[in-house]
């Protein structure tokens, strides 16, 4: 019986690892997905911008350099169509990747859209606002596959870098739509109200997500951060973010379209700033998956090396080992500090004795890193959970209570203002009353 339950124990160990690989080895397939994902957004967040300045100046600006947008567009689309293939076969699937393959079905559904909302805008048989909501409808979901992966992740350092990468595309989106919707403002001598309360809400969103950002980055981005905002292009933005919510209508009337397109480039260099800080993000996050992986499968050739020793530890010219830490070592004539010394006379005493106290270190370790990696996905899923929560209670307040999802997360923000109460907490209590926001 003793020696089933120490074969099983060992069985154990070895599956354990290999769930392991198998998780990491999905994960990296993830990370390389978010890396085809982020190009995409970033030409489809530039094409939103001009084409929002070609329908401003009813056709007579930006119409070369939309045409040039819409084919890497276009380009960036079809590298993902290729990507995708491998994992819309069922051996590739893992049982952990549902959201995120629910999350790959709305994006192919909206791309699917993109032709007939180009056809409107050449046509100019669209509004600037429905132009907008289009594409961050289509740029949302495509964050989402992000956004499942982080929340997927498996690994805690991984996971933390999918989380800071995450939360600086969101900010970065939150500058695109501004980007959009400061150039519908200009070209419209910011005639509408409604439009500088959608720019303010992006201006304090995209800033909320660059503190998480800030929180969760490597020294070296946040190095290219400090620098990025010390760039001419965002002094000159926040000048023009300035004239756009107090200056009057008749002052901007006269050159509004100049004013629009000035807008374009200096929160276009900022974007193109953010993006090279995306960029670093992602070669990170690859090395980092790509060691943990090589990591995880050499942890498994240990344990399974360690097993076989163990076994055969006994048997006539058989090399005996010990595990360390977890680590299997062979004992031979060159083994003679301290430490070996110890494992030799365990091993003189008795096989049973070597074997009881490595496994038993081997679980021992084997535990104190399963705590840690739950501790540490627990902490970086944290910034997930607030914006999953935010996003809910904004829903059931569009729903429910008529609003737009500007008013929607203003009515949050206000009543946590209110209550002296953190914007997570008041949408938490928001969902959790969900049945009495119904007429």
């Amino acid at each position: 019986m003793a020696e089933r339950t120490r074969s099983n124990t060992v069985a154990a160990l070895i599956a354990a690892r290999q769930c392991e690989v198998a998780g990491l080895e999905h994960l990296g397939r993830a990370v390389k997905l978010v890396g085809v994902v982020r190009a995409l957004i970033h030409d489809l967040q530039r094409e939103r911008g001009a084409s929002n300045l070609f329908v401003g100046s009813r056709g007579q600006r930006y119409a070369e350099p939309l045409q040039r947008y819409r084919a890497d567009a276009d380009q960036a689309e079809e590298v993902l169509h290729i990507h995708l293939a491998q994992w819309l076969t069922p051996e590739s699937r893992a049982p952990q990747c549902s959201r995120l393959l629910g999350a790959i079905a709305l994006v192919l559904d909206g791309l699917s859209r993109l032709p007939s909302l180009r056809a409107a805008i050449s046509d100019q048989n669209i509004e600037a606002a429905a132009l907008i909501s289009r594409f961050n409808d289509l740029i949302r979901h495509l964050l989402a596959v992000v956004f499942e992966a982080a929340d997927a992740a498996v690994d805690p350092a991984v996971s933390r870098a999918l989380v800071c990468l995450f939360n600086l595309m969101q900010g970065k989106e939150f500058a695109g739509q501004e980007r959009a919707i400061g150039v519908a403002g200009f070209s419209q001598g910011w005639g509408d109200a409604t439009l500088r309360q959608m720019l303010v809400h992006r201006i304090d969103a995209q800033e909320r997500c660059f503190r998480i950002f800030m929180e969760f980055a490597i020294p070296d981005s946040l190095e290219l951060w400090q620098e990025s905002m010390t760039a001419p292009c965002v002094t000159e933005l926040e000048r023009l973010r300035r004239v756009a919510c107090t200056a009057s209508a008749e002052i901007l009337s006269a050159g509004s379209l100049d004013f629009a397109e000035l807008w374009f480039a200096h929160a276009t260099d900022r974007i193109d700033r953010i993006q090279a800080i995306e960029t670093r993000l992602e070669q990170h996050l690859l090395e980092l998956s790509e060691q943990r992986l090589a990591q995880s499968r050499a942890e498994l050739e240990d344990t399974r090396a360690w097993s076989q020793a163990a076994v055969g530890n006994g048997a006539a010219g058989s090399k005996t080992a010990a595990v360390i830490l977890g680590k299997p070592l062979p004992l031979d004539e060159h083994a003679h500090s301290g430490p070996w010394l110890e494992i030799e006379r365990q091993r003189l005493e008795g096989h049973g004795a070597l074997f009881q106290t490595s496994l038993l270190d081997l679980v021992h370790t084997q535990s104190q890193q399963l705590h840690a990696i739950s501790d540490e996905l627990a902490a970086a899923r944290d910034a997930l959970k607030e914006r999953k929560l935010v996003e809910h209670a904004k829903a059931l307040l569009m729903k429910h209570r008529d609003l737009t999802e500007d008013q929607a997360y203003r009515l949050l923000r206000q009543t946590a203002m209110n209550q002296n109460r953190r914007l997570a907490e008041v949408a938490e209590a928001t969902v959790a009353m969900a049945d009495l926001l119904r007429p």
